[in-house]
């Protein structure tokens, strides 16, 4: 801001100096033949009084002749050089023309130049200020408080200076996350893994992120992020859960009930979380008591309802 405030203040002088230039140098002609026209009066009102002494024979004739002739060389010179000036003149009109342009310029793009560097350095401020609701309050963007704009808005202007800080990376996934950015906090986690491919928290984190943005999707990345996650952690619960639901939309039902039992062991005991993953199971014991008359069910992703 302050860089923002010493630049305007230089463009405003420099507007002033600009503008005023021509103005003072048309004050400075116009005095000039201002005294021209001062000395070419006093001239002739001289020569009108020789004549008069002359007439009533006051004053020598020979001095008379001699002062008359200087005074009208004198006065040829002043007409000499009034006109002159008066020929040398440029138009006034396509000058000052000109400079209003100018002027019109810096009056509008001086202001539109520091507005746009203050947005530019004030942008989550103003986003707060844009978002007030009826009663007055500040709700900030989608009803999140300002401190989360903010935020963000300092974790990418440190990570441009901090390009391999992993724990910067993380934060600013979630906050994309909360923001609602999936797509932002998606890069994020991405950075975050490709700096750190073998941190557990970095993986859950930008695999529970990758399943929840496509539940049906159980192949490609998010599948290979949650089998590397299994075999650092073989109790992580995310990761059995993910691989159960992987196995059944295989139909290797055997790998399910394996992965969802420890999952159900990992859980605590009287949970909804245990609770749903057992009602699975058994449906799935059921799936598995009936292929023999019934063979493999169709479509056991979306007959089976899972947590």
């Amino acid at each position: 801001m302050f860089v923002i405030v010493i630049l305007s203040g230089f463009l405003v002088l420099f507007a002033a100096w600009f503008l005023t230039r021509p103005i003072r140098g048309r004050a400075a002609i116009e005095e000039g033949r201002i005294g021209l026209e001062f000395a070419r009066d006093e001239i002739l009102k001289q020569l009108k009084e020789i004549e008069s002494d002359r007439a009533d024979g006051r004053i020598d004739e020979a001095v008379a002749g001699d002062e008359t002739r200087r005074l009208e060389y004198e006065l040829a010179q002043t007409l000499r050089t009034l006109e002159a000036d008066q020929s040398s003149e440029r138009p006034v009109p396509r000058t000052l023309t000109h400079r209003g342009l100018v002027m019109v310029v810096f009056l509008i793009g001086l202001p539109l130049l520091a507005g746009g560097m203050d947005y530019w350095q004030n942008k989550p401020a103003l986003l707060t200020f844009a978002t007030l609701n009826a009663k007055g309050r500040v709700t900030g963007v989608h009803g999140l408080p300002p401190m989360v704009l903010s935020m963000v808005a300092k974790l990418k202007r440190h990570l441009v200076r901090h390009p391999h800080d992993t724990t910067g990376w993380l934060e600013l996934a979630r906050a994309n996350v909360v923001l609602g950015n999936l797509k932002g906090a998606r890069q994020a986690y991405a950075h975050a893994y490709k700096l750190a491919p073998t941190d557990l928290n970095v993986m859950a984190n930008y695999a529970w992120l990758l399943y929840t943005s496509h539940p049906s999707q159980t192949t490609g990345l998010v599948d290979q992020l949650y089998r590397r996650l299994y075999a650092r952690d073989p109790r992580q619960q995310d990761a059995l859960w993910f691989l159960g639901l992987a196995a059944y939309n295989r139909h290797h039902f055997h790998r399910t009930l394996a992965y969802w039992r420890r999952l159900e062991a990992e859980l605590p005991p009287g949970s909804k979380a245990q609770a749903g993953v057992k009602t699975a199971l058994t449906k799935i014991r059921q799936q598995l008591g009936e292929r023999p008359r019934a063979g493999v069910s169709k479509g056991p992703s979306a007959q089976l309802k899972v947590p």
